[in-house]
């Protein structure tokens, strides 16, 4: 059996990056130990942002037309992927990431990570519609299977596309909430001597409810009288850059706010280490990285009451909090901080992990790849 795992991304390494980065190594080694043929097809972007590519040798596949603008990147998929696969041989598909999936490609598994976009206020936007058609209708329509990153993602795509599920094709594969960013040595970087809260993600100031970070760490420097500070590290993309740089000018003159921009692992590893809690407050996501990372230094983290999914990252390792009314969630985070003892890996007893992800990716790959070999044995007699 022969599969492709498609892993591309734009920009720096963020959410979909670090995605791929802990869960494809695992999943290579999965499938090649059950006798199946793997070629990673990646973007150049991802093969330069994602550290654990570079172990892959000939089972890695640059694939330039996944870092093209979006209309070329669909119109070579639409014109020639087809016959891209029938060269190499590739019998099945598996779309970690942003899915292209037609009716005449190899039998295809697509991953969505989350619906954000159909539920902030620019739904109705033609921009919008077209990657509903391009990448979830499409993918519900013509994927022989989908799966969502969590149970959040999961009743998403019941809500707004009811109905889906009739035939069994939508599957739930939490991620993991184990890090290997635990294993890398100590450097230095700036963090304060100060008590500091924590922000890891894309500089997107509406959907990561950056102000209202700020607005938090401004209350609860009022509440606890102690000089608390907000640090943020992530970079920006295209689509979300206007908007982030006009926050980074609105927190200029707050010198307990600093920005440090995308960081290497070996640098995130150890703001994690320093940091007294990290905040992740935005409201719609499919699952929330940061958060599990931040568990497996022991971190407690600060997330949205609206934030399901940031509940199966981190379990009991997080705070929800009305993110509307900062003085109550600054007392309760101050509650909970002064009460339980953090240690590295302490929340994450009944957490998934990477390995168990793959594995289960692992057996829906090849029971894919399975269904590509009975249709050709089928026609062949």
């Amino acid at each position: 059996m022969s599969v492709a795992l498609i892993a591309h991304y734009l920009g720096p390494q963020l959410g979909i990056g670090q995605y791929l980065d802990r869960l494809v190594p695992p999943l290579v080694r999965k499938l090649q130990e059950s006798g199946t043929v793997v070629s990673v097809l990646a973007s150049p972007n991802a093969i330069k942002n994602t550290p654990s590519f570079s172990q892959f040798g000939t089972t890695l596949k640059i694939l330039p037309q996944l870092d093209y603008s979006p209309a070329k990147r669909y119109a070579w998929f639409v014109a020639q992927f087809s016959n891209y696969c029938r060269k190499h041989n590739i019998e099945s598909v598996t779309w970690l990431s942003n899915p292209l999936v037609l009716p005449w490609h190899p039998p295809s598994l697509a991953v969505i990570h989350d619906v954000n976009e159909w539920k902030n206020d620019n739904k109705g936007l033609l921009r919008t519609r077209l990657r509903s058609l391009v990448y979830l209708d499409a993918s519900l329509k013509f994927a022989q299977t989908i799966v969502a990153v969590s149970k959040a993602t999961e009743k998403d795509i019941q809500y707004f596309r009811p109905g889906i599920n009739k035939a069994g094709k939508l599957k739930i594969i939490v991620n993991g909430s184990d890090s290997d960013l635990i294993n890398l040595p100590a450097i230095n970087v700036p963090a304060p001597e100060a008590p500091f809260m924590l922000s890891v993600g894309r500089i997107d100031p509406k959907g990561k409810c950056l102000p209202e970070a700020v607005v938090l760490v401004e209350s609860l420097r009022k509440v606890s009288g102690d000089a608390w500070e907000l640090h943020l590290v992530g970079g920006m993309n295209q689509s979300t850059e206007d908007s982030g740089r006009a926050f980074l000018r609105s927190i200029n003159e707050l010198p307990w706010v600093q920005y440090h921009g995308h960081v290497e692992n070996q640098a995130l590893a150890e703001w994690y280490r320093r940091a007294s809690a990290v905040i992740f407050l935005a409201e719609h996501e499919g699952f929330g990285l940061p958060i599990a990372e931040a568990v497996s230094f022991g971190r407690i983290v600060v997330i949205s009451n609206l934030n399901d999914a940031g509940l199966e990252a981190g379990g009991s390792g997080v705070i929800a909090i009305d993110i509307h009314n900062p003085k109550a969630g600054a007392e309760e985070f101050l509650r909970r901080l002064n009460g339980v003892p953090v240690g590295a890996g302490n929340h994450l007893e009944k957490l998934p992990t990477w390995k168990s992800a793959a594995s289960k990716y692992a057996h829906l790959v090849n029971e894919l790849a399975r269904l590509k070999n009975r249709e050709t044995t089928s026609r062949d007699t």
